[in-house]
Order: structure tokens, then C-alpha cells, then sequence
């Protein structure tokens, strides 16, 4: 894990130096906002076109990157410019719009002040992939965690899942777990 905790904070004064707007995601927020489980990486989402900028940044520190243009691997860490999930056709857009950017906090992981994506934006994104321990993931029990430790912002919750496109996926299964969205 100091591994990782390093690569972090390396990341970290990158796109802090270079004013890139980020906010960690996924596993990594859910541990915080809900649930302790152990963390296998960090999954960061940055800004839609910064991505390439990303990977100067690591290059320029001498950093050996893989990238393919949708996503930078770096020791640990994941940095991501747009999570949108395609289902049945159907796009769900998911990045790092201005109402993310506005909400987001800093708090502390493996010993870096990260920005960290509200625990809405959390729930709407994992409630809608929904993958479980046949994929290696764990969705459900993060958002399930979250919910239990976190009183919910349901008008921004419900303002993100329609900008999300799933609003019509998404609310049926805050239902199962005692969320109720304005109608």
C-alpha cells in the first residue's frame, strides 16, 4: 500500500501544480465515504481534454506511463477523462462537469489531501454499473456502505443521475437500499 500511497501524492502535486481539475473516484472514494475494504488501486477522473496533459506531466517527471487514450495506468493509479457506461445502446455520460468540480472536497488518503467526488456522485456511478464479486467489483456493497454512513443530497443525487441518463435505472435500486428520490 505505500506504494501506491507514494504514487498518490506524486499524482497528486502533478495535477495540483498544473491546475487540473480532478477528483478520485470508484473503490477508493467508497472507502472512504462508506465501507473499509483494502484498496488495490486509485482511480482518479480529471477533466474531459486533460488527459493527454496528464500523461505529459507524468513523462515529464520521468514517469513510465501506459496509455491508450482513454484511461493513464501509472503504478497504482488510474486517471480517467470520461467514465461514460454504455448499456443496451444507450449512453450514461459520466466526467468531471462543473456541478462535480463545485461539490467536490479534499480529504485525506494514504496521507495525500485528494479531491474526492461527493458521495452522490459515487452512488449514481456504481449504482449504475452494478458489477459484483463475478467481476472483481463491488458496487452494490460500496454504495450500500455509503448510504448507511452518509445522509444523501437527493435533489443534487437526482440532478446528477438525469444528467447521467439514468435516472430510470438508477432510482429502482436506490429504492432496494431506502433512498427515496423527489418526484
Amino acid at each position: 500500500m505505500s506504494l501506491i500511497a507514494g504514487n498518490l501524492a506524486i499524482v497528486q502535486r502533478l495535477l495540483d501544480g498544473d491546475q487540473i481539475p480532478w477528483v478520485v473516484i470508484g473503490g477508493a472514494a467508497a472507502h472512504l465515504y462508506g465501507d473499509r475494504r483494502p484498496l488495490n488501486d486509485i482511480d482518479i477522473l480529471v477533466e474531459r481534454h486533460a488527459l493527454p496533459r496528464v500523461v505529459h506531466l507524468l513523462q515529464q517527471s520521468h514517469k513510465a506511463v501506459q496509455s491508450d487514450g482513454t484511461r493513464v495506468i501509472w503504478r497504482g493509479i488510474k486517471v480517467f477523462a470520461d467514465l461514460t457506461v454504455r448499456l443496451d445502446g444507450v449512453s450514461h455520460p459520466f466526467w468531471l462537469d462543473e456541478p462535480m468540480q463545485q461539490r467536490r472536497r479534499r480529504m485525506p488518503l494514504l496521507g495525500t489531501q485528494v479531491f474526492l467526488a461527493t458521495p452522490e456522485d459515487i452512488v449514481a456511478h456504481k449504482l449504475l454499473l452494478r458489477r459484483g464479486p463475478e467481476q472483481g467489483k463491488h458496487d452494490v456493497n460500496d454504495a450500500a456502505g455509503i448510504i448507511r454512513r452518509h445522509r444523501l443530497d437527493v435533489d443534487y443525487l437526482m440532478m446528477r443521475l438525469q444528467a447521467m441518463n439514468a435516472l430510470n435505472i438508477v432510482q429502482p435500486r436506490l429504492s432496494e437500499l431506502g433512498v427515496v428520490l423527489p418526484l
